[in-house]
């Protein structure tokens, strides 16, 4: 199930002209600079795979005791858990669809389930953490107690894609090595370069050197390396970035309230009730507005945020159009 599609640019040019707002990356990218032809033309060293992680370690506030290994996008990672992982799976949900995906792709039983378990969980659980596309947020303290209720070979599965924005309820500082948790964070999402397709694994370090070999050496590109770690040595940056995020998602929110209610959001995304969704989002692509619809609440859109002034002016005179034709409310 994948929200709604890819937009559909017809060529490059055409691109251009297409107002993007399926995806919570963040549109103001971090800004790739002092890359050498050496970085391009070498294959990835070990010393910038140890400069990155180890950036990301800080970055991340990853406990001493922790491992982690940086994989080549957080999509290659989910579709690789099913396979050391034997069992079945529970998924709080609805969710970020491919989880289910890679489960049920390996042949594996895959339990939906709208809540934390109450009593000592029996399965593997996956929950995306805050969760895409309701924005809910579970704290670090629920989670591990869920963790220490799972029955022996079984783990914790916490996607923290969306988490950079609130990373004081990231449940990794709290990790201890006997915890059966491995989290997943994507470097893409709030840096903006999602195209770089770069992302983390967080948890024990003998777990994780066996995920690790499944990828090989040079699953990661020399200019990622390189890339990853400037941005997460950038504090400044990212401090700014968390500041300037919020506020315009309230802007974005401000500008969507009078005419959509309110699921739930992040800073990189918002997702919205309308009673004609289907046909808010058609009449947006209509217009070139790209946004993404779910086939399992067909009464939802989801928003990512406008780049510029221009770009949510544009998104608003839209929703105008779309609501006076008809006299909508």
């Amino acid at each position: 199930m994948k929200h709604g599609g890819d937009p559909p640019f017809k060529n490059k040019a055409d691109r251009r002209d297409w107002l993007d707002l399926s995806t919570g990356i963040n549109p103001q990218s971090y800004s790739v600079q002092n890359l050498s032809a050496a970085d391009w033309q070498s294959l990835p060293s070990q010393f910038g795979l140890d400069e990155l992680q180890s950036a990301a370690r800080r970055y991340y506030q990853v406990p001493d005791s922790i491992g982690i290994i940086a994989v080549p996008g957080t999509e290659a990672a989910i579709s690789q858990f099913p396979a050391f992982c034997p069992g079945s799976v529970d998924i709080i949900e609805p969710t970020y669809s491919s989880h289910r995906s890679a489960w049920s792709a390996d042949g594996r039983i895959a339990t939906s389930r709208s809540a934390l378990p109450a009593k000592p969980a029996q399965n593997h659980l996956v929950v995306v953490n805050p969760n895409n596309p309701t924005g809910e947020l579970v704290a670090p303290g629920e989670l591990l107690a869920v963790a220490r209720s799972l029955v022996p070979d079984r783990f914790l599965f916490v996607d923290e894609a969306f988490m950079d924005c609130t990373p004081e309820m990231s449940v990794v500082p709290h990790l201890l090595p006997d915890m059966p948790v491995i989290v997943l964070k994507s470097f893409g999402k709030f840096f903006g370069l999602a195209g770089l397709r770069l992302g983390f694994v967080i948890g024990h370090p003998a777990l994780l050197t066996e995920f690790s070999n499944r990828f090989g050496e040079w699953c990661v590109s020399g200019p990622a390396l390189k890339i990853g770690a400037a941005a997460f040595n950038d504090t400044q940056w990212q401090s700014t970035m968390r500041g300037r995020l919020g506020t315009k998602m309230d802007t974005l929110a401000d500008l969507l309230s009078p005419r959509l209610e309110l699921v739930g959001k992040t800073n990189l995304f918002l997702t919205c009730r309308h009673r004609d969704a289907q046909g808010l989002h058609h009449f947006l692509a209509d217009h070139k507005i790209w946004t993404r619809i779910f086939s399992y609440e067909p009464d939802w859109l989801r928003f990512g945020l406008p780049e510029t002034e221009f770009d949510l002016m544009r998104l608003g005179q839209c929703l105008a159009a779309f609501d006076e034709p008809l006299g909508r409310p």
